[in-house]
């Protein structure tokens, strides 16, 4: 089987489907690297590149043979990083190609579901990492947030903060997968980031962390404490880097 090698960024992924979908038979699509790309006896292995224009072709599929929901559906399926999520793309994208609009009212078909799902997976996180998300102020004056999302949600997280934060500079952390969201005089860029030493942070930003735990528990009403709501509402695998928990 042919498998399509794409090199993890979401233009080379787009790249490899392009390629994809223009085969009649099966085909398969894998990040370079990963245990889905290493070598079988009747396997043959495609380096994919990169290819705006083949990449700017598929949005154009998912909108005009789908829908924008499609488009969506299919953006938030890849920033899953499920196992698989790049073979459920595919034979979403090929239904697409069959069915057209229709495709996405097939809720009982598994290659509907699939995307589906991992789409509802995804935007759930990113809609609460939007709450989630605490910034500290760096000694220049940057504000600095660390994050540590099951999902890819960083490019999702962007635009809510630009318009938030206004003129301010800042940087949204993913820990997780050692890159970071850098916004600086108008300008957003994305770049890989290790934390090799410790963070300058400003002088007065303890004063300001104690003041805001110190707030959050006097705000509490203590006959209405409700520990397993809040779990519900603020898991725990999201306090580490949550202000009022630390």
């Amino acid at each position: 089987m042919r498998t399509y090698l794409y090199a993890g960024t979401f233009e080379s992924f787009l790249t490899a489907l392009s390629l994809a979908l223009e085969r009649p038979e099966e085909c398969a699509i894998a990040r370079e690297g990963g245990a889905a790309a290493e070598g079988g006896l009747f396997s043959e292995f495609i380096q994919a590149g990169a290819d705006p224009a083949r990449a700017a072709g598929m949005r154009d599929l998912f909108e005009r043979q789908g829908s924008a929901e499609s488009w969506q559906h299919a953006r938030f399926a890849f920033l899953s990083e499920a196992a698989g999520c790049e073979d459920a793309v595919l034979a979403y994208a090929r239904l697409i190609k069959e069915r057209g609009p229709a495709a996405d009212d097939l809720l009982a078909d598994d290659r509907v579901k699939k995307v589906h799902g991992l789409a509802r997976s995804v935007g759930g996180e990113a809609h609460m990492f939007k709450g989630f998300v605490r910034f500290k102020e760096l000694a220049d004056k940057t504000l600095y947030a660390r994050i540590e999302p099951d999902h890819n949600v960083l490019p999702l997280l962007t635009g809510h903060f630009r318009a938030r934060l206004g003129s301010f500079n800042w940087i949204i952390h993913d820990a997780r997968r050692g890159r970071a969201a850098l916004y600086c005089g108008g300008r957003l860029i994305y770049a890989p980031i290790t934390q090799e030493k410790a963070l300058e942070f400003d002088g007065k930003e303890a004063a300001v962390q104690a003041l805001w735990r110190h707030f959050f528990k006097t705000a509490a009403i203590k006959e209405r404490t409700n520990p397993r709501l809040q779990r519900q509402n603020v898991p725990l695998k999201y306090r580490a880097n949550l202000t009022e928990f630390e």
